[in-house]
């Protein structure tokens, strides 16, 4: 390796460095790779590219050095790539169907991810990967919204506890899958679960894009809110798949409105979650910090909040929904409070004395006695937390 990466990479493998250095956009020299250098493992390169999804944003640069890699790993990228093209066409189909049914029943819809971020990107539906769609409606419209996926022959697979009365707060989507085409949606009506403010749907909505997709409108967000809304859903995730960061290194290069977007993080508090985002990619994908940028990554805390999720970065931990070890859990629950401002943190110990659904999963009851889980929860909150510190103590031991 002879670029010069920052140094909080150091201890990332060889693998890994070659893999960041050709997804930079339009910077990358390929200079990673060393043809001499035997010590390369492409096996893990292509364990590492499937797991951060970026085997079809490599797919172009690994055609046109394929002199430079081995016949057998660019088989396999090609076959992911055909793969993937055949998935993202088939999501893009089923977009197009569900808009267009939800626009016949007058429901406004907005496209977050899947087609919509490739095509907006990266120009090109199968240069990027999406296992689902995710569908924004207002709030109020959700219910009608259900109504016409079960119609169209989809299923609910992922229902939200509903035992507390404020589970539309809480909780963001419900997942629905089509078992014929086996494509999967999240119903969203808020951006982010449990996550305070946030931009309201009507909000959203003025600000709003559209692409079209086979004659078909797809409104998607404006491109200040899907900066926002990426930066969120990467940061609570601990950017464990590198696609996330790759994302933002694209749309901070697109046209912004700064001046939006300083006034929508102030707003909403989450200046910190971008410049985490904006660090980031600096320091993994070169992407300059702009001098609209730097008031965002310069601060001392969205540096410290970028070191924190290196670990996950590098030991390739999948974080759906948990960590697989219980050590790395403990670090991401740590890691997930550091996210949170000072209101989310004393929302959180509000609810940490109130009875949740966590409660009911411990110790179930009958309806009628549901006033008993408020004496109780402090007695079920400590009996948890034991079986998880005695679960991790018993990890240690056996390391």
């Amino acid at each position: 390796m002879n670029k010069q990466w920052s140094p909080e990479l150091h201890d990332f493998p060889a693998e890994l460095l070659l893999l960041l250095d050709m997804v930079q956009s339009g910077r990358s020299s390929f200079a990673a790779l060393n043809v001499a250098d035997q010590s390369l493992d492409w096996q893990a390169f292509g364990s590492l590219a499937l797991h951060h999804r970026l085997y079809p944003t490599i797919h172009a640069v690994c055609n046109a050095q394929s002199q430079q890699l081995p016949s057998n790993m660019l088989q396999w990228l090609n076959q992911k790539y055909q793969r993937n093209a055949f998935t993202m066409l088939q999501l893009s189909g089923q977009m197009q169907r569900v808009t267009q049914a939800l626009t016949d029943r007058q429901i406004r819809a907005l496209q977050l991810k899947g087609p919509v971020l490739a095509q907006s990107l990266y120009g090109d539906l199968s240069r990027r990967t999406s296992k689902d769609l995710d569908v924004l409606v207002p709030i109020e419209q959700a219910d009608e919204a259900e109504q016409v996926l079960l119609s169209l022959g989809f299923v609910k697979t992922q229902e939200v506890p509903r035992t507390t009365d404020n589970w539309r707060w809480r909780y963001n989507h419900e997942s629905y899958v089509d078992e014929r085409t086996g494509v999967e949606i999240e119903l969203h009506w808020r951006l982010n679960g449990d996550a305070g403010a946030e931009q309201g749907f009507e909000e959203l909505w003025e600000r709003r894009q559209q692409l079209e997709f086979g004659g078909t409108a797809i409104q998607m967000l404006g491109q200040e809110d899907l900066l926002i809304y990426l930066c969120v859903h990467g940061a609570r995730h601990a950017w464990f798949r590198l696609r996330w960061l790759v994302d933002i290194d694209r749309l901070v290069q697109s046209q912004l409105d700064w001046q939006l977007l300083r006034r929508l993080t102030h707003q909403y508090k989450c200046n910190h979650i971008v410049g985490q985002a904006f660090v980031l990619t600096h320091w993994m994908l070169h992407t300059p910090i702009s001098g609209e940028m730097a008031q965002w990554a310069d601060a001392p805390r969205a540096q410290d909040l970028a070191r924190r999720v290196l670990v996950f970065i590098r030991e390739k931990v999948n974080l759906c929904p948990e960590p697989e070890t219980q050590v790395l859990a403990k670090y991401y629950r740590s890691y997930q409070y550091a996210l949170k401002t000072i209101g989310q943190k004393a929302l959180f110990w509000v609810r940490k004395m109130a009875p949740d659904d966590w409660d009911m999963q411990t110790l179930p009851l009958p309806k009628m006695l549901y006033f008993m889980y408020y004496p109780l929860h402090p007695f079920l909150l400590l009996y948890r937390r034991t079986q998880r510190r005695d679960a991790v103590q018993r990890e240690v031991e056996q390391q």
